[in-house]
C-alpha cells in the first residue's frame, strides 16, 4: 500500500508551487499576467468560438488550426465564455494544473518508496530542493498561459496510474482513471496518442495479468485519437493541426540533426540535466535486472525511465524547437530529479545516518543550497530571453489597437501572429504559416529558423498584403528607418529583394512616443492619410540592422 499523508502532500505540492511561480515571476523582472505569443495565438481561436466566429484566425476567414493543443482550446473557450478578459482566470488553471503535477511526482515519490523500503523523508526533501531549483518549469507551465501545465499533469498522472498497475498497488478508482487518462492524453496534444500507446504496451508487457484494463485503456486511446482526427477533417480538411505542416520539415535527415541539437543542448546547458540522465539510465538498467527478480519498484522505475527517455527521443525527432528554456522537455522536469531523489533516500540517507549527524546535516544544507543559487542563475540569465516573449505580445496588443483607427484597415503581414490576433481587427496573414493553411502547405521541406520556417515567396506576392507589419522591431531615430538583417532567415531575404523595393514604401506608425516601423503599398497609402501618424521613408533611408 502507498503510504498515505494526502493532505500533507497537498500542503507540500501547494507550497512548492507557490514558491516556484513567484521565484520565475521575480528572477525574470517581473511577468505580465497576458502570457507568450504562441498562448495568445490559442486565446485568439478561443475567443473566436466563443463568439460564434468559429474555429478561425480571422473573423470571416478560413478555418485553420494553429493551436496544436485542442483540449487547451476548449477549456479556454469556456473561460472566454465566463469573462471577455479571462487572462488572471487563466492563469489560475495553468497554476492548478502545474499543482496537480507536482502532488502527484510527490505522490509517485512516495509510491516509490513505499516499494523499494527506504525512508521517504530524504526523498521527498530533495524532490521538493530540486523543484525550487528549477523555476523555468514554473515559468512555462503557469506564467505562459501555453497548455504545458496540463501536458505535464496528465503525463505524470498516466506514469503514477500505470506505475500503480504494474506494481499491483492500484488502489480504488485506478483502473477507471487509467481509462479517463488514456482518452484525455491524445485530445491535449497530437504526440499524445504516442505517448499513451508506448506507456500501455509497455506496461502490458511489464504486467500481462493487468491486459484487461491496458486493453481497455489502448481503445479507449485509439478511439479517442480516431474521434479527434475525424474533426479535424471534417472540419479543417487536415488529420493534423496546421502547426504541424508550418513547424515539421519533410526532410526528415534535416529535422533529425535540429532535433539532436537541441536535446544535447538541453542535456549540456540545463543544470544538472546530465547527471540526472545518467542516474535515470543507471535506474533502468538496475530495473531490468530487477524486473527479472521480480523485485517490488522495478517495474515501476522501467515506467518512469521509459517516460523520461521516450519524451526526450520524441522531441528529437521532431526537431525541437527555438524557445527559451527547453519548453518541450519542461513537461517532464518534475520527474528527472525523481531518480536523484530515491537514490539519496536509498543509499546516501542510510549511509550518512551512521555518521555524524551534524556535519552531514550541515553538508547537505550546502549541497541544496548550493543547488538552488545555480539553478536559479541559469533561470536568471535567461531573463532576457523568457522577457522578450512576453514583449511580443505587448507589442503586438500596441499595435493592434493602434491600427484599429487607421482607415481603411489594411490586411497585415506579420511575423508573430499572437498578440496582434487579439487586437487587429482587419484581416491577418501570418507569414509563417502556423494560422495560413496555404502557406503552411507551401514548402514541406523547411529551410531556415527552426519551427518558423515555412515562409514561401511566391504565396506572398500572390496575396500581398498592404501592410508588412514589423511592430516587434524598434523605429530609429531622426530620418531613418531601422530594420531587419539583410541575411534575415525568416522571411528568406525579402526585404532585400528589388521586386518587394519597388512594390512597397517605408513607413513608421507613430502614436505619442509609440513607433512601429513596416512597409506599406502606395495604392493603400493613397487611401489614407500619411502625416505625423504615417510618416514614410526612402529605401536609402532604411538601416540594416546588421
Amino acid at each position: 500500500m502507498v503510504q498515505e499523508r494526502h493532505f500533507e502532500d497537498f500542503l507540500l505540492a501547494l507550497g512548492l508551487t507557490c514558491i516556484g511561480a513567484a521565484l520565475a515571476w521575480l528572477l525574470s523582472g517581473g511577468l505580465p499576467a497576458i502570457g507568450i505569443d504562441d498562448a495568445a495565438i490559442t486565446r485568439s481561436y478561443a475567443e473566436n468560438v466563443a463568439n460564434g466566429a468559429g474555429y478561425v484566425y480571422n473573423v470571416g476567414g478560413e478555418r485553420v488550426e494553429g493551436s496544436t493543443a485542442f483540449l487547451w482550446v476548449g477549456i479556454l473557450i469556456l473561460a472566454y465564455s465566463l469573462t471577455p478578459t479571462p487572462e488572471l482566470l487563466i492563469i489560475a488553471l495553468c497554476a492548478a494544473f502545474a499543482l496537480a503535477a507536482v502532488y502527484t511526482t510527490l505522490r509517485l515519490v512516495r509510491a516509490l518508496t513505499d516499494w523499494l523500503e527506504i525512508a521517504p523523508g530524504p526523498a521527498i526533501w530533495v524532490l521538493s530542493v530540486c523543484l525550487i531549483a528549477s523555476p523555468g518549469y514554473f515559468m512555462w507551465s503557469v506564467w505562459t498561459m501555453m497548455e504545458l501545465a496540463l501536458w505535464s499533469m496528465m503525463l505524470i498522472w498516466m506514469v503514477f496510474l500505470l506505475a500503480r498497475l504494474v506494481e499491483d498497488d492500484r488502489g480504488p478508482g485506478n483502473t477507471a482513471c487509467l481509462l479517463v487518462a488514456a482518452a484525455l492524453m491524445p485530445l491535449v496534444r497530437p504526440e499524445g496518442i504516442a505517448t499513451a500507446i508506448g506507456l500501455l504496451l509497455l506496461s502490458g508487457v511489464l504486467a500481462p495479468r493487468s491486459w484487461r484494463a491496458l486493453g481497455g485503456s489502448v481503445v479507449v486511446a485509439l478511439a479517442s485519437f480516431a474521434a479527434v482526427t475525424s474533426f479535424r477533417l471534417s472540419y479543417f480538411g487536415q488529420p493534423f493541426p496546421n502547426t504541424f505542416y508550418a513547424k515539421v520539415s519533410s526532410d526528415k535527415v534535416q529535422g533529425l540533426k535540429d532535433g539532436l541539437k537541441y536535446l544535447f543542448d538541453f542535456m549540456l546547458s540545463s543544470p544538472f540535466t546530465e547527471i540526472l540522465a545518467a542516474i535515470w539510465l543507471g535506474a533502468a538498467i538496475w530495473a531490468v535486472i530487477g524486473t527479472a527478480q521480480s523485485r517490488p519498484g522495478a517495474r515501476a522505475l522501467l515506467v518512469i525511465a521509459a517516460t523520461i527517455f521516450g519524451i526526450l527521443s520524441l522531441y528529437a525527432a521532431l526537431g525541437g524547437d527555438h524557445f527559451a528554456l527547453w519548453r518541450f522537455y519542461q513537461p517532464v522536469a518534475p520527474l528527472l530529479p525523481v531518480g536523484l531523489a530515491l537514490l539519496v533516500a536509498g543509499a546516501v540517507a542510510p549511509i550518512a545516518a551512521r555518521a555524524l549527524k551534524g556535519p552531514v546535516t550541515i553538508a547537505a544544507m550546502a549541497v541544496a543550497v548550493g543547488a538552488l543559487v545555480l539553478g536559479w542563475m541559469h533561470y536568471y540569465q535567461s531573463r532576457f530571453n523568457i522577457r522578450k516573449e512576453y514583449t511580443l505580445v505587448e507589442q503586438g496588443l500596441g499595435f493592434g489597437h493602434f491600427l484599429n483607427e487607421i482607415e481603411p484597415l489594411p490586411t497585415i503581414g506579420v511575423g508573430p501572429a499572437g498578440g496582434i490576433a487579439l487586437a487587429y481587427d482587419g484581416e491577418i496573414l501570418d507569414l509563417l504559416g502556423l494560422n495560413w493553411v496555404e502557406m503552411a502547405h507551401a514548402n514541406p521541406v523547411k529551410v531556415g529558423m527552426r519551427n518558423h520556417a515555412s515562409f514561401d515567396k511566391d504565396t506572398f506576392w500572390k496575396h500581398t498584403p498592404d501592410v508588412l507589419a514589423a511592430f516587434n522591431r524598434p523605429c530609429a531615430e531622426g530620418n531613418s528607418l531601422a530594420f531587419w538583417s539583410h541575411a534575415d532567415t525568416a522571411f528568406d531575404g525579402l526585404y532585400s529583394d528589388d521586386k518587394f523595393r519597388s512594390a512597397y514604401v517605408p513607413v513608421a506608425f507613430v502614436q505619442g512616443t509609440e513607433c512601429w516601423p513596416g512597409f506599406a503599398t502606395p495604392d493603400w497609402l493613397a487611401q489614407t492619410t500619411p502625416g505625423e501618424t504615417i510618416k514614410t521613408f526612402d529605401w536609402a533611408d532604411v538601416k540594416s540592422l546588421d
